[in-house]
């Protein structure tokens, strides 16, 4: 909404497609009911091309399929608004096909700005994170586990296997906003998606809306670690961790790779994450 609000701002200042003769006051308030319902839109488009998941890998495609969306309820939206302030006369095919390609340039551009304003987790433009309310300190890190030392008589015999931790269960305040096949799965991670947060579970995964730190406070009893602003990650869901070049990633049983914030990096060593 703020980056919404400021291109009003700007639109009006310029007096841009053809408003350039009407007091500013009155561009000012009629950008304003053309970019703010457009923002709404826009964030309601985000939602459900996220939501279907399809393009999650592509991200300019995904943009696209943002701007497409929204742009065709908002393109009437944008001809109320200026028959309204401006008067249109006729409303053709032809004035719907005009109107339309305009609002989706501005799409395109507004979408743009607000995807490079909100990096996604994992992007390289994003950068290492800040330590954060919530990160678990050396002395919080569970200890390493100590091996018992192998008796004579156990060399003859092969060693039982070992099952490893279990995934943790959804905590029921989580669980009450996934979808009824989700609930009864195994939290693998939890990744932060602007204002919502995408529950990865062995059963599938689907967003909701609350905060990351809420989410984390939940889990206090579970056996894992917010590893980065945008993730929080269960210890048994990680297969392997790969550093290279100062990064540090977690790979997970879902197939999902989580980031690790250079803050985490050495806990996560000290706890034993890196020979997961």
């Amino acid at each position: 909404m703020a980056i919404a609000s400021v291109a009003a701002v700007v639109l009006a200042y310029l007096g841009a497609l053809g408003t350039q003769d009407a007091p500013f006051l009155q561009r000012l308030a009629y950008w304003a009911a053309v970019i703010v319902p457009g923002s709404l839109l826009g964030s309601g488009a985000l939602v459900l091309v996220r939501h279907w998941g399809r393009l999650s890998a592509h991200r300019w495609l995904e943009l696209l399929a943002v701007a497409l969306l929204m742009s065709v309820p908002h393109c009437f939206v944008v001809i109320v608004v200026s028959a309204m302030f401006f008067g249109i006369g006729m409303i053709t095919p032809m004035v719907v096909l005009q109107f339309w390609l305009a609002v989706l340039l501005i799409a395109l551009v507004m979408t743009v700005i607000n995807y490079l304003a909100n990096p996604r987790s994992g992007d390289p433009a994003a950068g290492p994170a800040p330590e954060a309310e919530g990160l678990p300190t050396p002395q919080d890190a569970p200890p390493p586990i100590m091996q018992p030392a192998v008796a004579p008589a156990a060399i003859a015999s092969p060693p039982e296997a070992n099952p490893g931790p279990a995934l943790p269960a959804i905590p029921a305040l989580l669980a009450d906003k996934l979808p009824h096949r989700l609930r009864a799965g195994r939290l693998l991670g939890i990744e932060a998606e602007d204002h919502y947060l995408r529950v990865h579970t062995d059963l599938g995964s689907d967003l909701i809306l609350m905060r990351m730190t809420d989410a984390c406070a939940l889990l206090g009893e579970a056996e894992g670690a917010r590893v980065h602003r945008s993730w929080w990650v269960a210890r048994a869901a990680v297969v392997t961790a790969s550093a290279q070049s100062g990064r540090m990633e977690l790979a997970l049983t879902g197939g999902q790779t989580a980031p690790v914030s250079r803050a985490m990096q050495p806990v996560l060593r000290r706890a034993g994450w890196g020979s997961a």
